[in-house]
């Protein structure tokens, strides 16, 4: 047997080659496809079918790029009509063997209507080795249910219910999982951070399955979510086709003249580190280093925004960085300027800084009603013993629809778990002309002062 997980970097995606004999099999491929094609050559094996679990929301699927390049036969499911321009559809209990095993759909709705998992089998074995769940079920968490609006969510988190007990769990303690996401995907609220899991392992340690009834797991998990802003996009692409995007990484290196022409026309990205981009940064631009990009950029700005980036010379980061924003749809890349403040500064421009006030004296300070503390974390991240003297809750992935419940003529204080956050909401408020001040270290160490 043949098998390879794949890893895309900063989604937490995991998509999969299985296969025996000559053929290999790739369930739910990212958008830049050469890395299949790459281990298929080592392999010395053929890519001949591509499945998918569901149509994918966080990131662009590659399926028909790499369908064209292998001539291999994509399948989706025939349980929820979506528009598909591409892809045979199939039922549960579809079957198609690779060499020694065979692979098995099984239809496991509740994260959408039409989710397939796959079963693998080996030859002469009634039992399941492993399944592929997509955004079923997870290592320590489960696929969301509230796409199909708060009026659908009972019906969607009992389906899912369903799909998971009486479909994927039956099929044996034993089972190795293989899901579509990890830890820091934003398709879940708490994954665990470990490599590998089994049926059994979930349905001991996974707390959202410790429930006595379906009616039980509805009111423990059903809940409606944030959806970022650009998820509508890849529902778009990923039934009408993306652009190919090959393997060419297509950057241009910026100079300071052309930055300061276009800054008002683009989106400025510092990825620099949090203390560099305080200290000193472009005005008009936005922090969002390359570890929280794909979390951010698609919940705050629109696909089609123009990007140019500012980085410390660092370009290996800078080329992942832009797969980042083409696996995401964020393919208007204008460039990059590397060695950016002090190229800037030399070349008689001014930096802007942002305002900053420790945990420990923000908690010491006098504390009137002529502020905001603006707490921009998820809300099951927040404890009793955060501050809440004239709090405002707004999720970072949500502060773009919500500017209104903030009074531009206080000053707002902005608190997140370590800082890395705050400091992203703070720059996307003060050039909208708020007064913003940043809690360094965030939640986490207001807490370590008693």
């Amino acid at each position: 047997m043949f098998f390879k997980k794949i890893e895309t970097e900063g989604l937490a995606h995991y998509s999969y080659m299985i296969g025996d004999g000559n053929e290999i099999a790739v369930i739910d491929p990212m958008r830049d496809v050469e890395v299949y094609m790459h281990e298929a050559r080592k392999a010395g094996m053929r890519i001949k079918y591509i499945f998918e679990t569901h149509r994918n929301e966080d990131f662009i699927i590659g399926s028909i790029e790499l369908a064209e390049k292998t001539g291999a036969t994509i399948y989706i499911s025939g349980h929820e009509e979506l528009g598909h321009v591409y892809g045979e559809k199939i039922q549960d209990g579809f079957r198609i063997d690779l060499g020694k095993i065979t692979l098995e759909a099984i239809h496991t709705p509740g994260h959408t209507l039409g989710h397939m998992s796959y079963g693998v089998f080996e030859e002469g074995l009634e039992k399941a080795y492993m399944v592929f769940t997509g955004d079923c079920l997870f290592m320590g968490d489960l696929g969301r249910t509230d796409f199909y609006g708060e009026e659908n969510l009972e019906k969607m988190t009992g389906l899912l219910y369903e799909s998971i007990f009486e479909k994927l769990l039956p099929m044996g303690d034993h089972v190795l999982l293989c899901p579509a996401h990890g830890a820091g995907s934003a398709c879940g609220l708490a994954m665990d951070d470990r490599p590998y899991s089994t049926l059994g392992y979930e349905k001991v340690t996974n707390k959202l399955l410790q429930v006595s009834s379906k009616e039980a797991f509805i009111k423990k998990f059903g809940e409606m979510r944030i959806i970022p802003r650009y998820f509508k996009r890849m529902e778009v692409l990923n039934v009408e086709g993306a652009d190919f995007v090959g393997n060419e990484v297509v950057l241009h290196a910026l100079t300071v003249d052309e930055v300061a022409k276009m800054k008002e026309d683009v989106l400025l990205i510092d990825a620099r580190t949090k203390e560099g981009f305080i200290g000193g940064h472009i005005p008009g631009s936005i922090y969002l280093p390359k570890g929280n990009l794909t979390a951010f950029l698609g919940a705050i700005y629109a696909p089609d925004v123009k990007l140019a980036f500012i980085i410390d010379g660092l370009m290996g980061e800078m080329e992942e960085i832009y797969w980042y924003c083409r696996r995401t749809g964020f393919d208007n890349i204008v460039g990059y300027l590397p060695d950016s403040i002090e190229m800037w500064q030399e070349n008689g421009h001014e930096v802007d800084q942002l305002a900053t006030i420790s945990a420990k004296a923000y908690k010491e300070m006098p504390k009137g009603d002529d502020f905001i503390l603006l707490d921009i974390r998820d809300y099951n991240e927040v404890e009793e013993e955060d501050p809440d003297k004239n709090k405002e809750s707004i999720p970072l992935k949500s502060l773009y629809q919500n500017l209104d419940q903030l009074n531009k003529e206080k000053k707002i204080y902005i608190l997140c778990g370590s800082g890395n956050r705050a400091t992203t909401a703070a720059a996307y408020l003060n050039v909208r002309g708020y007064d913003v001040v940043v809690i360094t270290g965030g939640a986490e160490m207001y807490r370590n002062f008693v």
